[in-house]
């Protein structure tokens, strides 16, 4: 008889995050665990535990978050027994640690962990198994690595897995819950497919990316590098003791082999050499308002230039030409400047007729 799955996914509103609770309802002890809680909806969540008559013995996270303290370590101290789990590669602590190629089991059912790092250095994905006893179809847990038409950064571990897996991510910004992977090839905006060599094009350029609020608690306490009381550990699994084919091996984590270690986010994501990160969760873009009403001032100087003779125009081609402009102004600054080529030749011409 194939397993059961309890499934539920869970809404923490000021980070806007998602926490996700599977358990297997056919074993006996009818175990379970809790991916990406946080600590200010712990309560809650440990209620409807108890309400479904759960034993959680996880509580695993995909990453080490920026905007939220991760509610693993209040857990712990609340319900004896239950084990942190992430990524050795966070360089994190908690009670086990996963790698690339490891199984956690809660009964009959088993998530696959998988390195999707790029968001962060220990960035993975946790996907339910394949098999007829496993639920169906697939179901992924993308963390921060991608998110419903959007994600903090990926790379092509997900885009393997069948298309009409179904991801959940660790955040939402827009009423989102589920996608698939189909959906998010065809229509996440931060991402392009290249039939042919399968390259992730990411928009990186003049996003005026704000910091995040929580950044400065939320890593040193989710890194245990301040600790909070409960501290906030993660924990994992153990590796697995065979070699892992097929997948790709984390990056070493900040500080590995006694090098200094470095701050694991700048300004709110991790730096990655050449590569400037959208928002490290995956919120809505937000720039400053443009001036002259929010028009901008190189249409402001199109508009203005055909009461003052057309002077503006010129104006606005040797700033398009000489300084450095926000993108959203180029457009009134280009047809300022085609308004100055234009009107220089009504001038030519017309005094070469007299």
């Amino acid at each position: 008889m194939p397993c059961k799955l309890i499934f539920r996914q869970l809404f923490e509103k000021e980070s806007s995050t998602y926490t996700y609770l599977l358990a297997d309802s056919l074993h006996p002890d009818k175990p379970a665990l809790l991916i990406d809680p946080v600590d200010r909806t712990v309560d809650r969540d440990l209620a409807l535990v108890k309400e479904l008559g759960l034993k959680l013995i996880y509580a695993i996270n995909t990453h080490v978050h920026a905007d939220h303290v991760t509610g693993s370590g209040l857990i712990k101290t609340k319900v004896p027994g239950v084990k942190s789990i992430i990524s050795k590669a966070s360089n994190a602590k908690a009670d086990l640690f996963v790698e690339p190629g490891d199984n956690i089991y809660i009964g009959d059912i088993h998530l696959e962990v998988r390195a999707t790092p790029g968001h962060t250095l220990g960035c993975i994905t946790y996907v339910t198994g394949d098999g007829v006893d496993q639920p169906q179809p697939r179901m992924a847990f993308t963390g921060d690595a991608l998110l419903i038409r959007g994600c903090g950064r990926t790379d092509f571990q997900i885009f393997t897995l069948p298309k009409d897996t179904l991801v959940y991510p660790a955040h939402d910004y827009k009423g989102f819950t589920v996608s698939t992977v189909g959906e998010e090839m065809l229509y996440n905006p931060r991402l392009s497919k290249d039939k042919l060599l399968m390259k992730i094009t990411f928009f990186h350029t003049d996003l005026n990316l704000s910091y995040p609020k929580m950044i400065d608690i939320a890593v040193p306490s989710n890194m245990a590098v301040a600790v909070p009381v409960p501290p906030p550990e993660y924990g994992t699994f153990q590796a697995s003791s065979q070699p892992v084919m097929g997948f790709p091996q984390p990056v070493p984590p900040p500080g590995a082999m006694g090098a200094p270690t470095p701050e694991y986010y700048a300004h709110g994501y991790q730096a990655v050499p050449g590569y400037t990160a959208p928002d490290p969760e995956g919120r809505p873009e937000r720039h400053h308002r443009l001036p002259c009403c929010g028009i901008g001032l190189g249409w402001f100087l199109f508009i203005i230039g055909f009461l003052l003779a057309g002077i503006p125009w010129y104006l606005a081609a040797f700033v398009l030409l000489c300084a450095q402009i926000d993108p959203r102004e180029k457009p009134g600054y280009i047809v300022s400047t085609i308004a100055a080529v234009l009107a220089t030749f009504v001038l030519v011409f017309g005094l070469s007729k007299d």
